[in-house]
């Protein structure tokens, strides 16, 4: 049976979200690299190894899925060669990443939304368009289709369909909030 993974990405009391960024997870390939996470004072808060037998309740990132090696922390700032990050999203805990970690990349929200599996929309509210421009001709969506992120244009992403057509539809609205739901997984 196959997961789908949805994670919406409405980052709780920001305004703003084309500043949002992440902190995620390389695709290595390597599922026995210890990972750790660090204090305010620099030592040790865990070290753990991230492959599909991983289970901390302690660690609830912004999105997470072991079996796929998905690991995505909401990045708050640098301090003193650290990146801040929010380790537990309900709780709001921060603790923080050696910023020279090889194991994690660095993702502003239209790149993150550039590698995730698909997308869905609002089909009334933010229609399929032929262009990126809110005039332009609207375009029916196909309810059994996968749409896949291509590109971003300012605040439209291209996608493609299924049968390998490409439309546009807006990825964000007129105050910068995410309108888009996010799929890490088929």
């Amino acid at each position: 049976m196959v997961k789908k993974i949805k994670k919406n990405i409405q980052p709780n009391n920001e305004k703003n979200i084309s500043k949002t960024v992440f902190l995620v997870l390389k695709n290595n390939g390597n599922q026995n690299e210890v990972l750790t996470i660090y204090n305010t004072d620099n030592s040790i808060w865990k070290t753990f190894t991230f492959n599909n037998k991983f289970n901390d309740d302690s660690i609830n990132p912004y999105a997470i899925n072991p079996e796929i090696g998905l690991l995505v922390f909401k990045y708050l700032g640098k301090e003193n060669q650290y990146y801040k990050i929010v380790i537990d999203e309900d709780k709001k805990i921060i603790k923080y990443i050696k910023e020279s970690d090889p194991n994690f990349t660095y993702q502003t929200i239209q790149q993150h939304i550039l590698t995730v599996f698909s997308v869905e929309f609002n089909e009334e509210e933010n229609p399929l368009r032929l262009e990126p421009d809110e005039s332009s001709k609207k375009i029916q969506s196909n309810k059994d289709s996968f749409y896949y992120p291509i590109k971003i244009n300012g605040k439209w992403l291209m996608v493609e369909d299924d049968n390998k057509e490409r439309y546009w539809v807006q990825w964000c609205d007129s105050k910068e909030n995410l309108i888009l739901e996010l799929f890490y997984d088929a």
